[in-house]
């Protein structure tokens, strides 16, 4: 039996598409299915005009607002309108700012790393390689289940982030031993897989 109105309806398909949004570009991978699942489960109430909690409750909203309310349509369909279209805008520039923000970290920690190596300043070389190892330690983990758009469906982002890894890894040996030269060296192949990551 149906037990929605009009307003309830409405705002339920409201909920899902912010759900969508939010799955889409703003959460890790395992939050999406569960967002996407509840998004489905909030339009198929809307589309049913029936709650299986509002019937548990005995509530029924019905005749709070009926349907012939042309108004209240004609606001819903902008609002959503609105919300769909200025939602995935500003999730996309926003979450790739955010990306790009985070990668100039890297890349400024990197560059830093690399001028105190060409000093050959041992303690302050060891001090600016622990930096960007923590640094792109944190980029790797946040990006490693979370894809914002911009990478989303970038199949070489994998790649360069893997190789970039291997490189500041495969240097912190011969930095540690004080070994700058050869770490530099080998860090230096790290350049341009950031480069490629900061390039989108």
């Amino acid at each position: 039996m149906k037990n929605l109105g009009t307003m309830d309806r409405l705002l339920r398909v409201i909920l899902a598409e912010i759900c969508i949004l939010i799955a889409f570009f703003w959460v890790a991978e395992e939050w999406q299915i569960p967002l996407y699942l509840i998004a489905a489960v909030m339009m198929f109430q809307a589309a049913t005009a029936t709650c299986s909690i509002n019937t548990i409750l005995g509530w029924n909203s019905c005749e709070v607002v009926r349907r012939k309310d042309k108004n209240l349509m004609t606001i819903f369909v902008v609002v959503a309108l609105l919300l769909a279209g200025a939602g995935s805008y500003a999730s996309s520039v926003i979450t790739r700012n955010t990306f790009l923000g985070d990668a100039e970290s890297v890349n400024a920690s990197y560059s830093r790393t690399m001028q105190s190596l060409g000093e050959g300043n041992r303690e302050n070389a060891l001090t600016q390689y622990e930096n960007l190892e923590s640094t792109f330690g944190i980029f790797s983990q946040k990006y490693s289940k979370y894809r914002p758009l911009t990478v989303k469906f970038d199949g070489n982002f994998t790649g360069e982030m893997n190789n970039a890894s291997s490189a500041i890894s495969g240097s912190g040996k011969d930095i540690r031993q004080g070994d700058l030269v050869q770490g530099r060296e080998k860090l230096m192949r790290a350049g341009p897989e950031i480069r490629k990551i900061m390039d989108r």
